[in-house]
C-alpha cells in the first residue's frame, strides 16, 4: 500500500508539473496576439507612418554619414554624429513597431532621397554644410508633420510612439536651424 501511495504522489507531482508548464507556455504566447493571417494590425495611416518613418531615418543616417567625411566644420560633424546615433535608434524602434504590428518592412531608401544623398556626396566644406543642414531642416519639418499626424492615430502604440518621439525631433530641428544660422 505504501508503494501505491508513493506512486500516486509521483503521478500527481508529474501532472502538477505538466499543468504548470502548460500554464506558463500559454501565458508566454499571450504576450503577443496570434495573427494567423499575418494581416497588419495598423490602418493605412499607421502603415504610412511606419514605412515613411523608417525610410526617412535611414536617409538621414546616410546623409549624416557624408557629413563626417565632407564637412570641415566640427559643429556640423558633431551634429551629424548625433543624427546618426538618434536616427539609427529611431529606425530600430520603428522596425520593432513594424514587426509588432505585422507590417512588412522595406529596407531601402527611395529615389528622391537617393538623389539628395548623391547630390550631397558631390559637395564639400561650406557648400556641403549649407546643403546638408537645409536638407536636415526640410526632412525634420516633414518628419514632425508625419509624427504629429501619427500622434492622433487610432492605434495606441503608434500614437504613443509618435508623441514620445516628437520632442527629440523638434530638438533636432532647432539645433539644425541654429547651426545653419551660424554658418558664414
Amino acid at each position: 500500500m505504501n508503494g501505491k501511495k508513493k506512486q500516486m504522489k509521483q503521478i500527481a507531482g508529474l501532472l502538477l508539473g505538466l499543468m504548470t508548464l502548460v500554464l506558463v507556455q500559454s501565458c508566454q504566447s499571450n504576450k503577443r496576439a496570434n495573427n494567423y493571417n499575418n494581416k497588419a494590425l495598423v490602418d493605412d495611416s499607421g502603415l504610412v507612418f511606419l514605412n515613411n518613418g523608417v525610410e526617412t531615418s535611414q536617409a538621414i543616417v546616410k546623409a549624416s554619414g557624408l557629413a563626417i567625411s565632407n564637412s570641415r566644420n566640427q559643429q556640423v560633424i558633431q551634429f551629424a554624429k548625433k543624427m546618426i546615433d538618434d536616427h539609427t535608434q529611431l529606425a530600430t524602434d520603428l522596425k520593432k513597431l513594424q514587426a509588432d504590428n505585422f507590417v512588412t518592412a522595406e529596407d531601402s531608401i527611395n529615389t528622391p532621397h537617393q538623389q539628395i544623398i548623391s547630390s550631397l556626396a558631390q559637395k564639400h566644406a561650406a557648400a556641403f554644410d549649407k546643403a546638408y543642414l537645409q536638407e536636415i531642416i526640410t526632412e525634420h519639418q516633414q518628419e514632425i508633420s508625419l509624427y504629429n499626424a501619427a500622434g492622433k492615430d487610432k492605434s495606441a502604440n503608434i500614437s504613443d510612439f509618435a508623441q514620445k518621439t516628437l520632442p527629440a525631433l523638434n530638438a533636432h530641428l532647432d539645433s539644425a536651424k541654429a547651426i545653419s544660422l551660424s554658418l558664414k
